[in-house]
């Protein structure tokens, strides 16, 4: 069943003062024992309860044990006060001993709590230490031993027990005790009954026989007891076991063997005439001596004083109470107090005081375990004391009624089960009990100086921590352990605030800062007293905290103490260990200071005078992993995606490999993380295996600054190398030693590896040294960095052998088709193909090892903005990069409109305005076409900034073309019935001449127009589907000149004629088909028919589905001069209807009708047309016909022509005339004017 914790119940224990015969004596230093008092010490707390202790409302309640203290009666008779230990004494005592102990031992708080509860004084204000009994012995060797036991008795109620005003030495329990050495007496207890028979006659019941020393031969003690003390079932104790529990009792820290942590024993043997017999009879004595009359004796007190106490109870209550008590009742037997009070100048209440009484009385019911009724005893005498101004006897009040709150919880009950309660207290209820604990501790820290120590306060919160930690309940211990070690530097208060420290985290509380703080002031309290071990032991485990926290203030400032102290200690690893602890980017201490303690840490260490190898220790990263990388002098090419296709048949060699005697560079990125300067001493790296790598003497890296450090590697040797290490010496004298291997990329192929990390082997440090191979070393000479749309620059391309082999053949390929081209003849045929993007040959002559050649190329600019070319030079089997980037600004603006002329006559004007800073001159205009061309101009006109020039370009025509495109219409006919692209080869006509520049940017645009015009067609399908030259493109070509630059600007894709669809024909033969009921062509997916759908659409009803009215009518005035026609009176005036067929493939039939009189306009009279009205014909393609027609005026005025209405149809003669599209226009604002 639980019970309040033993430290708490024998220290507040009943004392019992040994009074004995000098025979007694001798038989017990035949133990090794002073007196009966040690001889019993071991066995005060063994004594079970057989009986149950009668609470003050006689409530019979069974505990377990019964605890006593024995102490001679000298000790306390005639001045206690000279046995009152010291505080200094015991606080050098407690640091002494807990000094003594490794910290690792964890003994600093038992033995603290020992000293403490230990060394309670004998004091007025409080009765724990007066004596509850005097228990007096005499032997049967004593010659006259009833004389002997008159004298004892007479000297424990003689004026030396009655000295002491403020104790009671008289009305104490007398217990007698006969002691019978069979050693010296013999075995024969006759003698020793007859005269215990002797002492009950004239002492009383409260005797008894004590049989000791019955081991006659003396025995070997075994050190090393198989069962040590306390806590040893008496009748199964081991006979080698008597002197260890003697030894732990007599050299334990406490007056009572309970309250102390196992202790050293000494050499001594102790207990060698004591047989198990004795032990029991021990035991039976104790346990006789509470059972039988202390607890009895202590319960008649209670009784006794309780009614004084209820008679002479302070206030209204109390008064009346009493006065009902003086009238109407008898006489208590106990004669009444005297009526003085507190004295004042001494500090003390007499013992015949009430105070002293009720002050007993709590005492005694306190010891009795009943806490209920001594906290109310507690209570009152705490306001009588108050209101005396008895501060120590307040104090001692309140700290004690509160502990009687804390004891009376229901947990501590006899009936409790021995289970841990989920709530000990309320709220309430802990803050009250708390404010208790709090008023008395002040009260005892506020009569002295803050810096002293007071023990008082430490030892009322030791009892109160006690039963909070048997009760698991921490709230606001912390507090209650730190308020009560106060400010004084002294071990007891750094080991009561390390104490606090273990309570912050306790049932699962979140309280590591307040820990961490915690730590550090109790270290700081351990240092100055003295204590260095245990000082770094608590640095040690706050450091431990502030390492996972964000808190680098606090950690800095434990490191380096730690590291202080270590140093100090001679423990110069461990210093240098903290010391680097401290090195980091974060603002503290002085980095500059921390650097030089951590030389001088290391510079005494213990393995400066040996080969120290680097450690890998160091808290900051002084190299970037992720920026150390390895450059080659061929780095391996990155194909932009337009390359990837057109290389992929090529079994092309990486050029990153490298081949003996090709030096690569190790780059590293080294930073300096303090806000000093760092020197790097002694770098070089390390490989696996190993090869000679260079190394570099030394660095100086300013505050937080970063530069790229390089060691040049050269292989001699074949094989697979992967640099792993960089070793240095930090700042010059720590050897330190940089893992550089990297994480490599996660893996995501099986299950495994998707639930738990991994990662692939990272290979960026790895480099394979192989045999001699091809190389070339590539580089543009002459290409700009800034150019004119349309510029044409002369450079070349510079190709350096490098290796031992010669190269014969060399191929290029770049990413944008016409940016660099070779030297050809100004003009050239290409096929009617948009060619795919392939390599060309830039020279088959033999480049030997060590030579250079330079081939001229041309770099071209074709459309504004940046211009980033890739490009790859291939050669046997190998290949190598280069990449150019081009800023282009644009030049001119030139913009075009289409013009009808007469019959059939079309012209182009052509606006040029000049966007550049500066003058620009226009030396060539030309066009080019299969269809349409125009009449070449050679100008020669300069163009200043901002300024437009206007020109009139004739266009002619010519005829033989396929303008129909039958080639491509029959391969659209195939991609719509479901072929591929590969499969189809249409046999395009041939191309016209043109220059490389222009080559280059009519294929850009072509390939452009049928992208944003058929999305659906992949680029790589276009050159089977589509020529390179639309039969009715016209491209204006502007050669232009700036200063020495020069350059061609190009108009493409400019649609002279109107436009007719050339795929009518398809049209119709789909829309044959779904009309007949066929069925299209299933597909799986929907996505897929989707896109064929969309497919169908850009080809029936795209860009060569779209056709134009072409028909041109102009009406002309036989006659007249700008619309003015001279004639006198009325008459007849002829006008011409210019009807023009401009498309160059298409036949149109069209209608003309005359009206009678035309429309009727305000303020204009209308026409009456007097020939035929209606008019009808046929028009081939870029035919013109006239339509001679009449009309007649009767007086000069403003003549409507408006009124005539013209129908268009396109068709074919296909066994018949096909109507393809038609049109309707009708005349409007046409007029004439007819004057005299």
């Amino acid at each position: 069943m639980p019970s309040p914790p033993l430290p708490l119940v024998q220290s507040l224990s009943p004392r019992i003062a040994v009074l004995t015969s000098d025979d007694v004596v001798d038989s017990c230093e035949a133990n090794g024992c002073c007196g009966l008092e040690e001889l019993l010490r071991p066995w005060e707390s063994s004594a079970e309860m057989g009986k149950s202790i009668m609470s003050s409302t006689l409530t019979p309640t069974k505990h377990p044990t019964f605890p006593l203290r024995f102490v001679s009666y000298s000790s306390i008779f005639p001045h206690p006060e000279s046995s009152n230990p010291n505080p200094d004494i015991v606080v050098d005592m407690t640091s002494s001993l807990v000094g003594s102990k490794r910290p690792e031992d964890e003994l600093h708080y038992p033995i603290t709590r020992s000293m403490l509860l230990s060394s309670r004084p004998i004091a007025g204000h409080e009765t724990f230490n007066h004596p509850v009994g005097v228990l007096l012995a005499i032997s049967t060797l004593t010659p006259e031993p009833l004389g002997a036991l008159q004298r004892l008795q007479a000297r424990a109620m003689g004026p030396m027990s009655q000295v002491i005003p403020w104790m009671d030495g008289v009305n104490v329990l007398r217990f007698f005790v006969v002691v019978h050495d069979v050693s010296r007496k013999g075995e024969n207890l006759e003698e020793a009954y007859d005269l215990l028979a002797a002492v009950k006659k004239n002492c009383g019941p409260h005797s008894t026989l004590l049989v000791i020393n019955s081991q006659i031969t003396p025995r070997q003690e075994n050190p090393l007891p198989a069962i040590p003390h306390p806590a040893i079932p008496l009748p199964k104790l081991p006979v080698e076991s008597i002197s260890w529990t003697y030894s732990q009792a007599l050299a334990s820290l406490s007056l009572t063997p309970a309250l102390s942590p196992q202790a050293e024993p000494d050499s001594k043997v102790y207990g060698v005439r004591l047989s198990p017999e004795d032990l029991t009879r021990l035991v039976a004595l104790v346990k006789e001596l509470v059972t039988q009359s202390v607890v009895p004796w202590m319960e008649a007190r209670i009784r006794e004083w309780n009614e004084l106490w209820h008679a002479n109870r302070r206030g209204i209550t109390g008064r009346l109470f009493g006065a009902g008590r003086k009238f109407f009742t008898s006489r208590p037997n106990s004669p009444a107090p005297n009526a003085q009070g507190y004295n004042s100048v001494k500090g003390f209440y007499p013992v015949t005081s009430i105070e002293a009484v009720s002050r007993r009385l709590a005492d005694f019911a306190f010891m009795l375990r009943d806490y209920k009724f001594a906290s109310t005893v507690y209570d009152s005498l705490r306001r009588d004391f108050a209101q005396d101004r008895a501060w120590r006897y307040a104090a001692a009040a309140t700290e004690m009624y509160g502990l009687s709150l804390l004891l009376s919880h229901n947990y501590f009950q006899p009936s409790t089960p021995p289970t841990l309660p989920n709530a000990p207290f309320t709220t309430l209820q802990h803050t009250d009990i708390s404010s208790w604990l709090e008023q008395a501790v002040i009260a005892y820290q506020g009569r002295a100086p803050p810096t002293q120590i007071q023990l008082d306060a430490l030892r009322i919160t030791v009892l109160y921590y006690e039963a909070w930690k048997m009760i698991g309940e921490w709230r606001g211990v912390a507090s209650a352990l730190v308020r009560a070690a106060g400010e004084a530097d002294e071990v007891p208060s750094a080991v009561m605030i390390e104490e606090a420290a273990a309570v912050d985290v306790r049932k699962g509380r979140q309280g590591k800062r307040r820990r961490a703080f915690h730590l550090v002031l109790a270290a700081r309290r351990y240092e100055t007293t003295g204590l260095k071990t245990f000082s770094r032991r608590c640095l040690d485990r706050a450091s431990d905290i502030y390492r996972s926290a964000p808190w680098t203030a606090a950690q800095d400032l434990i490191e380096y103490t730690l590291g202080r102290q270590a140093y100090t200690l001679g423990e110069s690893d461990v210093a240098v260990q903290h010391f680097l602890r401290l090195i980091g980017p974060r603002e503290g201490p002085s980095h500059g200071g921390i650097l030089e303690d951590l030389k001088l840490a290391h510079e005494v260490g213990p393995s400066v005078n040996t080969d120290e190898k680097p450690r890998n220790d160091l808290p900051v990263t002084i190299f970037d992993i992720q920026a150390t990388r390895i450059t080659t002098p061929y780095p391996p090419i990155s194909l932009p995606p337009q390359l990837e296709k057109p290389l992929a048949g090529r079994k092309l060699k990486q050029p990153d490999g490298l081949s003996q005697g090709e030096m690569i560079t190790v780059e590293l990125v080294a930073r300096n993380p303090l806000p000093v300067e760092l020197r790097l001493t002694n770098l070089h790296l390390t490989a696996e295996p190993t090869i000679e790598i260079a190394s570099l003497d030394s660095m100086i890296l300013q505050p937080n600054e970063s530069r790229l450090v390089s060691f040049p590697v050269n292989p001699t040797d074949t094989g697979s190398y992967t640099i792993s290490t960089i070793s240095f010496l930090f700042h010059g004298f720590y050897p330190c030693t940089q893992s550089l291997k990297k994480q490599g990329k996660r893996l995501h192929a099986s299950k495994e590896q998707r639930l738990t990390p991994t990662y692939a082997q990272d290979r960026s440090l790895t480099f394979a040294v192989g045999p001699p191979r091809p190389r070339v070393v590539v580089q543009l000479l002459g290409m700009p960095t800034q150019m004119f749309q349309g510029e044409v620059v002369d450079g070349s391309i510079s190709i350096l052998n490098p290796g031992s082999i010669e190269i014969q053949g060399v191929d290029m390929i770049t990413s944008e088709t016409g940016v660099l081209i070779g030297l050809h003849d100004e003009k050239v045929t290409a096929t009617n193909r948009i060619m795919s993007n392939t390599p060309f040959r830039l020279t088959s002559d033999i480049i030997a090892p060590g030579q250079t050649i330079s081939i001229p190329l041309i770099f071209t600019a074709l459309s504004h903005g940046d211009s980033h070319v890739q490009g790859v030079i291939l050669y046997d089997n190998e290949s190598t990069s280069f990449a150019a980037q081009v800023e282009v600004l644009p030049l001119l603006d030139a913009r075009v409109w289409v013009e009808p002329r007469k019959m059939g006559r079309l012209a182009l004007d052509l606006q040029l305005g000049n966007l550049s800073d500066s003058p620009v001159s226009i030396e060539s205009l030309e066009g080019s076409g299969i269809y349409w061309s125009v009449y070449a101009q050679k100008i020669r006109d300069d163009l200043l900034p901002g300024q437009t020039l206007s020109c009139l370009l004739s266009v002619k025509d010519a005829s033989g073309s396929d303008l129909r495109q039958k080639e491509l219409v029959t391969a659209l006919d195939a991609i719509i019935s479901g072929k591929s692209s590969s499969e189809l080869n249409p046999n395009f006509p041939s191309g016209i001449s043109m220059s490389p520049s222009f080559l280059a940017s009519l294929h850009r645009h072509r390939i452009s127009f049928l992208l944003s015009h058929f999305p659906t067609i992949p680029a790589s399908s276009l050159t089977h589907i589509f020529p390179l030259h639309d039969p009715l493109d016209l491209n204006i070509h502007v050669g232009w000149s700036l200063g020495s630059r020069r350059g061609t600007t190009y108009l493409h894709g400019l649609r002279v004629g109107p436009e007719f669809s050339i795929v009518e024909d398809l049209r119709r033969q789909v829309s044959d088909a779904l009309a007949a009921g066929g069925k299209a062509t299933r597909v799986m997916y929907e996505e897929t028919g989707r896109l064929r759908q969309q497919l169908i659409t850009s080809i029936l009803d795209g860009v060569y589905s779209q056709e134009d009215d072409p028909v041109c009518l102009r009406v002309k005035i036989e006659g007249s001069k700008r619309g003015i026609v001279s004639r006198g009176g009325s008459g007849a005036i002829g006008v011409v209807f210019q009807i023009d067929n401009r498309s160059p493939a298409i036949s149109v039939r069209w209608l003309l009708t005359l009206p009678l009189s035309s429309t009727e306009v305000a303020g204009m009279d209308p026409a009456r047309f007097t020939s035929t009205l209606t008019h009808r014909g046929t028009l081939e393609p870029g035919q013109a016909k006239e339509v001679f027609a009449t009309i007649w005026v009767d007086r000069p005025s403003l003549v409507s022509l408006d009124g005539w209405d013209l129908a268009v149809e396109t068709g074919e003669e296909r066994n018949g005339w096909q109507v393809r599209r038609h049109w309707h226009r009708r005349g409007e604002s046409q007029w004439v004017e007819v004057v005299d």
